[in-house]
């Protein structure tokens, strides 16, 4: 009754359950005029959980996900599983990863990297035909109090037309499937366009029926504090969940101008915007996973112990890092609502 009440106050729809909502009040409090914003957020079991996490080398690398529990070490929330969908390896392989992730307290992110930096409507196609298998529904259906599906990594659609008439088409075939989870979207140009889904994200969040979207971008170009705390702002007004899928010290491809990661988690953490950096290692000191820069791969292994440089930095000793600021939800601790 306290929520109906303020939703009635701040102008919000109080029959509206599934989505955020913005809104206003204004009071007068001793002769002066207070204006309070107001935001309702749905969330699982009434929590609400700020992303905070790493990617991860799954299919090529970690099928069995090894690395996972040295992972959580960090006290990381979310883990992005990095699959494939053209490999001809079976969904039903994630499954083991995926089951691990939750088992340390992580949400694992599936994801489909066949996408990156390309729009193959054939490719494209062939992904969403994976993501709507029968395996798949099965997988999906079976970790769906837990498990997110990030559709297609950084599908760069030539335009706005384009991008949203495929996610449109991907949205509804997947929830005509019968998948029910939380599905993030990559912003196009290597998911760096975040400006695309500013204009495209309201009208795809929509067009879904479950209305349960997230947006991603991949903060790979360097970005003031101020430009960051307007990115994170235009979203909020916007009414639209964002992460940053991706970032890193370093601008990708190959080791291209330092990136200010550490302005980045910080803004993030001042808007309780959630983050994944890029990204664990392979498992040999002597190889690295990122082969065009090495500095990306944030541990030497995949033991806890290898974390090195940024890598470290991110995860452990900066105010804002994974251990100092990842929360993680009651109900994926102990299985228990709040």
């Amino acid at each position: 009754a306290i929520i109906s009440r303020l939703k009635i106050q701040s102008n919000m729809s109080i029959s509206e359950q599934r989505i955020p909502q913005d809104g206003r009040i204004h009071t007068n409090v001793g002769g002066k005029l207070i204006d309070l914003r107001v935001s309702c957020l749905p969330t699982n079991h009434g929590e609400k959980v700020v992303l905070r996490g790493v990617n991860h080398p799954t299919l090529e690398l970690d099928r069995a996900g090894k690395a996972l529990p040295e992972i959580a070490k960090t006290g990381a929330n979310a883990v992005r599983l990095v699959w494939y969908a053209t490999r001809n390896v079976a969904i039903s392989e994630a499954d083991a990863a995926i089951t691990q992730a939750i088992a340390q307290h992580m949400l694992p992110i599936l994801e489909m990297h066949d996408s990156t930096c390309a729009w193959p409507t054939d490719r494209l196609d062939e992904i969403e035909s994976y993501w709507t298998s029968p395996a798949a529904v099965a997988l999906l259906d079976k970790h769906k109090a837990n498990v997110i599906v990030n559709l297609a990594n950084e599908a760069s659609a030539p335009n706005a037309p384009a991008f949203k008439l495929k996610y449109t088409s991907m949205l509804k075939s997947l929830r005509s499937a019968g998948i029910h989870v939380p599905v993030m979207i990559d912003g196009a140009d290597c998911g760096r366009d975040y400006g695309m889904l500013l204009t495209q994200g309201p009208a795809l969040l929509q067009a879904d029926p479950d209305h349960n979207v997230l947006f991603s971008a991949h903060l790979y170009n360097p970005l003031s504090a101020s430009e960051l705390s307007k990115l994170f702002d235009d979203f909020a007004k916007a009414k639209l969940t964002f992460v940053v899928g991706a970032f890193s010290s370093k601008q990708p491809p190959s080791c291209g101008v330092s990136l200010d990661f550490k302005t980045l988690i910080s803004e993030a953490q001042k808007r309780e915007v959630g983050w994944l950096a890029w990204s664990w290692g392979d498992d040999n000191p002597s190889t690295q996973w990122n082969k065009d820069c090495a500095e990306l791969d944030m541990s030497a292994t995949f033991a806890f112990d290898s974390l090195t440089g940024w890598g470290k930095e991110v995860a452990l000793s900066l105010p804002d890092s994974l251990m100092n600021t990842s929360k993680r939800p009651r109900s994926l601790t102990t299985g228990v609502c709040p």
